[in-house]
C-alpha cells in the first residue's frame, strides 16, 4: 500500500502525526488514503459507511485512523486506533463534525497506543 510522509495532509491528519511524532519518535511510517489501500472486506465496510479516511501508520501494526463526512471533507468525524493485523479491539472516538481535534481526545488516543502497544 501506498505510503507518504509529505503532505499537505488534511489538518486532523497533520494533528495525529504530530501527535504521534510526539508521543512515540521513529514509530511514524507514514498515511495511506482508504481509497489507495488493497480492498479488503473491512475496507468495503468503510465504504459503506460512507467515511473518508485517512491512516496513519506505526511501524508495528498499528494505525490511527481519521474519519472525514465525504460531504464536507474538512469535518472530522471521528477517530479510530488498533493493530491492523490483529483483530483486537481498539478505541474508537466520536467526533461532532470537528474541524480541529480536541486536545484531551488526541491525548487519549496515544494513551491507548502507549499501554497497548507491545513494543512501546
Amino acid at each position: 500500500m501506498p505510503l507518504t510522509k509529505t503532505g499537505p495532509f488534511r489538518p486532523q491528519t497533520q494533528q495525529v502525526i504530530d501527535a504521534v511524532n510526539a508521543a512515540f519518535p521513529k514509530a511514524f511510517q507514514g498515511v495511506c488514503k482508504a481509497s489507495d489501500m488493497p480492498a479488503t472486506e473491512a475496507d468495503e465496510d468503510l465504504e459503506e459507511d460512507g467515511f473518508l479516511s485517512d491512516f496513519v501508520f506505526l511501524g508495528d501494526g498499528w494505525a490511527v485512523r481519521i474519519d472525514y463526512d465525504p460531504e464536507d471533507p474538512d469535518l472530522c468525524l471521528g477517530l479510530s486506533a488498533g493493530n491492523t493485523e490483529a483483530e483486537t479491539g481498539g478505541l474508537e472516538v466520536d467526533l461532532d463534525d470537528g474541524e480541529e481535534i480536541p486536545a484531551d481526545v488526541l491525548a487519549d488516543v496515544m494513551a491507548f497506543l502507549d499501554e497497548e502497544r507491545p513494543s512501546a
